[in-house]
């Protein structure tokens, strides 16, 4: 794992984080949909200056491992990330409002846990294989 220079740090914050679809809806047996949320959070991340480092899917939840600028909290990546993803998906695909009652995608929680040197590439690993 590489350490990233900052204006006045010097470090790394890489976290694994997971989050499930509300109701725990199994949307991402559609290869359409899966595929869509990839790339919406690929470029949500570029754009927000988050590197995801490695995205996984189950049927109802998504695994990222992402690496944060220290100006980022986690609060704040998991808004972006989970926020932009679920107005676009929306957008593309007007009949998962139909199951998921109430205008959101996301379950409101999240799962996150920081990642050392020691168990990166094991995690890596395990959300790449989801």
């Amino acid at each position: 794992m590489n350490m990233n220079s900052f204006s006045s740090s010097y470090g790394q914050t890489t976290v694994h984080v997971c989050w499930k679809v509300k109701y725990c809806h199994r949307i991402f047996r559609f290869a359409r949909v899966k595929s869509f949320c990839e790339a919406v959070l690929r470029q949500t991340a570029q754009e927000k200056g988050i590197e995801l480092r490695e995205i996984g899917f189950g049927e109802e939840h998504v695994h990222l491992l992402i690496s944060l600028n220290p100006s980022m909290s986690i609060v704040q990546a998991m808004h972006l990330l989970k926020g932009a993803s679920a107005y676009q998906i929306f957008r593309a695909f007007p009949w998962l409002k139909g199951i998921l009652w109430g205008g959101h995608l996301w379950n409101p929680s999240y799962y996150f846990d920081s990642v050392g040197d020691n168990s990166y590439d094991r995690l890596e690993a395990y959300v790449r294989n989801q």
